[in-house]
């Protein structure tokens, strides 16, 4: 037998109740109680029985399990805060919340939030910021993140001198990161200062806003993008490859050796994007060192994209000229999955709802429904866009 997914909007009634086509119910957790024990079909035009409860994922979490403590700021969807998330073994976890309030978001931007939720799912490096899931069962949907302490690195450059040795350091972990995201097959796009956190002497990339599945992405050329953070082609033909994240990349180490001031000062944007494709490209302060500036110059900014060395040749190369061994990534990722492992012991059973997309409701819950926006949530994530 061949199955298909169907998709059904669950309409909130002007007296309160709850219906799909036929009847009305008092709430959602009731309809189901009916429909599962009558074995009856939901819909008039399909035979569609309910029969089998779909366990709650690991990185599906409840709003019961959060806790807000302290707002840290904006983004570019809604509120960032501080908080408390309580796994499944009773332990808490501190963790950075991003609120969506779903009735301001359009489809695209819920999709978006979603999008980069499901991306994240996939990544388990020390140098990528961790994700723990998402509570999307209620208004505000959250996205739950590792907490890292010292905030977004250009932030936290631009607050205090920090030494050269530090600075390597910095580079050469943000080319662990993105190393690791390329092996995974995926684009970031967005790569820069302001995008990645540092906390625990650890640069972790974040923002996943603009990241991509693959190794070659075109994008609308009238979308607004991160001009002064773009490699040559990208300007010229709206092209994103593995090597323009690279030429991002050489960008951002100009921003670490720089105190998280923002590239190219003094020019325009317009005068940057001119620039930039006519072959400029930044000089590096002095105390560099000169086998990191060339690495940076020759092997990141070329203007040629097959002159550019992979992110596992900038790490390999930087970890020789600054003399700092490649951590047991492998040891300390098995503790990780192993720590998630003893947390994330089966959920309770959940049916699968479907409106326009498919959320979860625990079975017999309280019918509390989500609003129409939120009944129509897909995949999607947010992110930080530059002016043209």
């Amino acid at each position: 037998m061949e199955f298909q997914i169907k998709h059904f909007v669950i309409t909130n009634l002007p007296n309160g109740k709850f219906s799909i086509e036929k009847y009305a119910f008092d709430s959602v957790s009731q309809m189901i109680e009916h429909h599962l024990n009558k074995k009856e079909s939901i819909s008039r035009a399909n035979e569609v029985i309910l029969r089998t409860p779909i366990l709650r994922q690991a990185w599906e979490h409840a709003h019961e399990d959060v806790e807000l403590t302290k707002k840290l700021g904006e983004g570019a969807f809604g509120e960032v805060h501080m908080g408390k998330l309580k796994l499944r073994n009773g332990r808490k976890v501190d963790v950075a919340v991003k609120l969506a309030k779903l009735e301001v978001l359009t489809k695209e931007q819920i999709k978006e939030i979603m999008h980069e939720a499901r991306l994240m799912r996939n990544f388990d490096h020390p140098n990528v910021v961790k994700f723990y899931g998402v509570a999307a069962g209620q208004e505000p949907l959250m996205v739950l993140m590792e907490l890292v302490n010292c905030g977004a690195l250009d932030s936290y450059l631009q607050k205090q001198e920090q030494p050269i040795e530090k600075k390597n350091e910095m580079c050469l972990q943000a080319a662990w990161g993105l190393e690791y995201l390329h092996m995974k097959n995926v684009l970031h796009r967005d790569i820069a200062a302001r995008n990645c956190l540092y906390g625990d002497n650890k640069v972790k990339i974040s923002d996943f806003g603009l990241t991509r599945e693959g190794t070659v992405y075109q994008m609308d050329p009238h979308k607004r993008v991160p001009i002064r953070w773009l490699a040559p082609e990208t300007l010229k033909m709206a092209i994103y490859t593995q090597k323009t994240d690279v030429f991002s990349y050489g960008i951002m180490c100009w921003e670490i050796y720089n105190n998280g001031i923002e590239p190219y000062p003094g020019m325009t944007v317009a005068e940057v994007n001119q620039n930039v494709k006519e072959g400029y490209r930044m000089e590096l302060p002095f105390n560099v060192p000169p086998d990191v500036q060339t690495l940076i110059k020759v092997r990141c900014w070329s203007e040629n994209p097959n002159d550019r060395y992979s992110m596992a040749d900038i790490a390999k190369h930087l970890q020789r000229i600054l003399q700092i061994p490649r951590p047991d990534f492998a040891a300390s990722i098995l503790r990780l999955r192993q720590f998630e492992m003893n947390q994330n012991e089966p959920a309770m059973e959940e049916i699968r709802i479907v409106g326009n997309d498919t959320y979860r409701l625990p079975r017999g819950s309280p019918g509390t429904l989500p609003n129409e926006a939120h009944r129509r949530y897909s995949r999607g994530y947010a992110h930080n866009e530059v002016a043209m």
